[in-house]
């Protein structure tokens, strides 16, 4: 990681990491999510970029969603205790919750719906899971 990405992951940190993470924990019922970054991972400013409305404003919105109800509320309460961030080099994304921790791993400088996670897809991913 060069300067010029340490200094922008600085700035997301500072500037609005600590709010992402209240929103997604309002959204997730009060859940205490405490939310990771593989920091090294993240090799282009662009992919930091995306951290705010590439991941968690998607994941804020179906987070919503699948709390929408008290079964919802339940099961994020009880299935999910850390989010997990990870940029890939390569093409594509994952999604897996493995113990409570839900891990998205994507190439967060790529194009939407290929590379990151669309509106819905966590949804679709947490209605199966949890």
């Amino acid at each position: 990681m060069g300067l010029a990405e340490r200094s922008e992951l600085a700035a997301f940190k500072n500037d609005t990491f600590a709010s992402k993470v209240a929103e997604l924990k309002e959204a997730a019922a009060g859940a205490d999510i405490q939310v990771t970054l593989d920091e090294a991972s993240f090799t282009t400013v662009a992919a930091i970029q995306m951290l705010s409305n590439g991941v968690f404003d998607r994941l804020i919105d179906d987070m919503k969603s699948v709390c929408s109800d008290a079964i919802g509320k339940q099961a994020v309460r009880e299935g999910i205790r850390t989010l997990h961030i990870v940029h890939k080099d390569a093409p594509g994304f994952t999604l897996d919750l493995t113990d409570g921790t839900l891990t998205l791993r994507a190439k967060l400088d790529g194009s939407l719906g290929e590379d990151l996670p669309g509106y819905g897809t966590y949804r679709a991913f947490l209605l199966k899971k949890l």
